[in-house]
């Protein structure tokens, strides 16, 4: 299946119709989407078993080509000579990356993070049976009648798709220490970074909605020793490192806790506050990987499709 558009004169981007034969095209690997370009030009987007999500900008009739790459809510200007270009905008690079997701299965591996995951949680999330773990399909069925389970299981699966082994290590914090902490919480936590020492304009606001002024966090950040941590009305803010120690630290991690689970992990649980903001960390991992999960294809979707 390929999903052709055309760049309109205005900007805007028109859906064509996926028999339309185009000519020109040079030998590829099948596209999932083409986006037809003025001056002959296409993009075209398809998965990759390296880098798995692959945008070319080509010219049609010959072998000139080059790699580009969307991000969304970002506009990308593409260069179609040496004086003509074209700028799509915010909106279309977001729907172009949506609709190749929906076409694609979810990246990663199953059977090493079917593994992680079972080293954590046992019998719990995954049946002891070896032959069972390799059955993609039937893992992911039995993770829907366990959230934490399936939050977990996309959470380490696109980390290690990423190579990012502190995202793992942060949702082994949380199912070790806090995996049910936050279970019909009334409020989960938030969490801002920042490179400078105050975080941005529209951080800032959202702190000062949860009653912590620009000031509060002047004083937090002029601390010597971190982390730091503040209590207002509505709940704990507390100021880490990461990367790195003092002013060498590569970012700064701003998290609110409500109260009740701040009183669960510190006061009851006697959880150090480093371990609070990796558990609390590694939960709000497991929610944007759901998030994630949810833009791509059913796996059993994608094998009939290229079956």
């Amino acid at each position: 299946m390929v999903m052709i558009f055309e760049l309109m004169s205005k900007g805007s981007m028109a859906r064509l119709p996926e028999d339309m034969a185009v000519h020109g095209l040079p030998e590829m690997p099948s596209p999932r989407i083409l986006l037809l370009l003025p001056y002959s030009r296409y993009l075209s987007g398809f998965a990759s078993m390296k880098n798995y999500e692959r945008w070319i900008l080509g010219k049609l009739g010959t072998g000139e080509s080059a790699e580009v790459f969307l991000y969304d809510g970002r506009p990308k200007t593409l260069f179609l000579g040496d004086t003509e270009k074209v700028t799509l905008s915010a909106e279309i690079t977001t729907e172009l990356r949506a609709q190749l997701s929906r076409l694609m299965p979810p990246p990663g591996e199953h059977l090493p993070t079917a593994l992680i995951l079972r080293g954590l949680l046992g019998e719990e999330c995954c049946a002891v049976d070896g032959d069972f773990l390799k059955r993609e399909d039937s893992v992911e069925e039995a993770l829907e009648k366990t959230p934490v389970a399936r939050m977990a299981y996309w959470a380490i699966r696109f980390a290690l798709f990423r190579n990012d082994y502190e995202a793992v290590s942060r949702v082994k914090t949380w199912l070790k220490n806090a995996s049910d902490v936050f279970e019909g919480a009334p409020q989960i936590p938030r969490v801002w970074f920042s490179l400078t020492e105050i975080p941005g304009k529209k951080d800032i606001q959202e702190m000062e909605g949860l009653a912590f002024s620009l000031d509060d966090l002047q004083r937090m950040n002029s601390q010597s020793s971190r982390p730091v941590v503040l209590y207002s009305k509505s709940g704990y803010l507390i100021l880490s490192d990461f990367g790195g120690e003092g002013p060498e630290s590569a970012f700064r991690i701003w998290m609110f806790l409500p109260i009740v689970l701040w009183n669960e992990m510190r006061e009851r649980r006697k959880l150090s506050i480093r371990e609070i903001v990796m558990a609390s960390w590694g939960f709000l991992d497991g929610i944007a990987a759901e998030n994630d999960r949810s833009r791509y294809s059913d796996r059993a979707a994608v094998t009939g499709r290229n079956g």
